[in-house]
């Protein structure tokens, strides 16, 4: 059976990823579809609204035959290691193509790009190092760099563009991981990635999210570009659980881990460079929510996205040798989650184990590796803003065989 892989969030699964879905399965022309999703805490170093196994279910109601985790640990980084190991995972799945959306929808300008960084790192390498030290963020360091390095070269691809940026990382890993596996683009249509605003049949998961900071109960499907199934499932996770998951609800227990963790500690933390550490400790102090202290830290070289990323490591504890170490060993992974499957995905999977070296990981037992540890102690820390008898009960999840859609 010939299938597809899908790099995904669904936070949550919207009309656009319905048009993503169909139109990967077609230009493929693959019978399986397999998304690899992340978990918990995203890579915008965010919280899902709601947690990954609704989302997963979200996904197999849409036709999605499997679901795996991108483990939190590669999730949270920046867009090379998130494609880097999402494409490890899609390939150790043997899917035949991966199909990614984005601003440019057509792959020609993700080749030539590459190819010209590919044949003058050193340059482009360089004048990197340049723009950095100047004090740009990495978004406009890269795009800064690009100019200088190759003026001549007459771009068309957007690096402003989120989509455009994992493309092209997406693309950086697929060479290094297995040339041979087919990469292809979709257009994204009608809303654009940061759009606030609802607007029609396909709006952005950002502005989605923004109508369902208010309220869910003043609005229907149609009005917020979900599929029917998506916006039933919002619905009685927020009725059973009252909250969606925005980081206002996690302030606090990120205002406890700053204040009580001592210098040395918070030095330890993944991404803490450059003396982030006092910023973290002085802003604090005086910051009265998540956003104001979001706000407090940002300047032109921390951007609110990178900021975000440091901040769910301090959240979930996670020191610079944990995750260099998980780091090190992406290309060894073997070890993988299964969130959710239909019959087809389970048929695609029983063929797969006879003929491929992995581990498929279908409920938390003892004796975890240290990578599902961390996804553990995330799941455990997502759910913490809930009441006591809703946590115990979502956090019995990652102990229950995955979610299984049986088909007549």
């Amino acid at each position: 059976m010939k299938a597809v892989g899908l790099i995904v969030e669904y936070n949550p699964l919207h009309n656009g990823h319905l048009h993503h879905i169909e139109l990967a399965r077609s230009k493929s022309n693959a019978e399986i579809v397999i998304a690899v999703m992340s978990g918990n805490f995203l890579q915008r170093g965010e919280p899902s609204i709601v947690d990954k196994f609704t989302r997963a279910k979200m996904a197999i109601e849409q036709q999605v035959n499997l679901v795996f985790e991108l483990p939190t640990t590669f999730a949270i980084q920046h867009s090379d290691i998130f494609a880097h190991a999402a494409v490890h995972i899609l390939n150790q799945l043997k899917v035949d193509s991966i199909v990614f959306g984005s601003e440019q929808g057509e792959i020609e300008e993700f080749n030539k790009l590459f190819e010209v960084l590919e044949q003058n790192d050193e340059n482009y390498q360089n004048e990197l190092k340049k723009q950095l030290n100047s004090g740009n963020n990495y978004p406009k360091a890269s795009e800064l760099a690009i100019e200088k390095a190759f003026p001549k070269l007459k771009l068309g691809l957007d690096l402003k563009q989120p989509n455009n940026i994992l493309g092209l990382s997406y693309l950086k890993a697929q060479k290094k991981i297995n040339p041979m596996l087919e990469i292809l683009t979709i257009k994204r249509i009608q809303a654009d990635y940061h759009q606030s605003e609802l607007s029609g049949s396909i709006s952005s998961a950002t502005s989605i999210r923004n109508q369902l900071k208010d309220s869910i109960d003043t609005h229907s499907y149609q009005s917020l570009s979900l599929p029917l199934s998506s916006f039933q499932l919002l619905e009685d996770y927020h009725e059973r659980n009252e909250h969606f998951h925005w980081w206002e609800l996690y302030f606090p227990y990120l205002k406890y881990r700053i204040i009580s963790d001592s210098i040395d500690q918070l030095a330890n933390i993944h991404g803490m460079t450059e003396g982030l550490e006092y910023r973290l400790k002085d802003k604090i102090k005086e910051s009265r929510s998540f956003d104001d202290f979001i706000q407090k830290l940002q300047t032109k070289r921390y951007t609110k996205v990178r900021l975000q990323r440091l901040l769910v490591h301090v959240l979930l504890q996670l020191t610079k040798d944990q995750v260099s170490q998980q780091l090190n060993q992406i290309d060894q992974l073997k070890e993988f989650r299964l969130l959710a499957m239909d019959d087809k995905g389970q048929a695609y999977l029983n063929t797969l184990k006879k003929t491929a070296d992995l581990h498929v990981v279908t409920q938390l037992k003892r004796d975890l590796s240290e990578l599902l540890k961390i996804d553990e102690k995330a799941s455990e820390i997502y759910y913490l803003p809930l009441q006591p008898e809703q946590q115990l009960a979502l956090r019995q999840q990652e102990f229950k065989p995955p979610i299984i859609k049986r088909t007549d």
